[in-house]
């Protein structure tokens, strides 16, 4: 592992430090790190593999872009803005507006992977509406919000 990468661990590690997600879990280690080992099937890419670590910190944290240029380098600092989402979450979820090319893509759908694997400690709401926002095809189930979590609700009931 190259000396970037171990940098990213120990910077991540620190920023993330207290956090917990939604389980009472440790961030870095029930999330973070999950997210790493997806990328890492997918590309050796030493700056990819360092935003991986660092995708939350922007969102999640005090860190800044200028910090992570400084730290890292500016592809990295990209790669984390484009994983990073902006304004308010409404009732589509959170917009990502620089997620752009194609290995933010990876990094995002990496995260969004992750997140599917461990959200059972979300409510019946918060899934559905996770789930229609991380589908990117039309399968006639795109009817309004509030119909799509019904159907969504109902198919978990049985």
């Amino acid at each position: 592992m190259g000396s970037s990468i171990w940098k990213a661990i120990e910077f991540a590690e620190k920023k993330h430090k207290g956090q917990l997600d939604d389980e009472g879990k440790d961030y870095f280690e029930a999330h973070i790190e999950h997210v790493v080992k997806i990328l890492y099937n997918v590309t050796k890419d030493p700056d990819i593999i360092c935003a991986g670590y660092l995708h939350d910190t922007l969102e999640d944290t005090d860190t800044t872009y200028e910090e992570l240029v400084e730290e890292f380098n500016e592809r990295v600092a990209n790669l984390v803005l484009e994983c990073t989402h902006e304004g308010k979450k409404d009732e589509y979820g959170y917009y990502f507006p620089h997620l752009k090319t194609r290995d933010g893509i990876m990094i995002k759908f990496a995260d969004r992977l992750n997140n599917i694997s461990r959200m059972s400690a979300w409510d019946d709401k918060r899934q559905a509406q996770y789930l229609r926002k991380s589908k990117f095809w039309k399968d006639g189930s795109d009817k309004p919000m509030d119909d799509a979590e019904e159907l969504y609700i109902e198919s978990l009931q049985g």
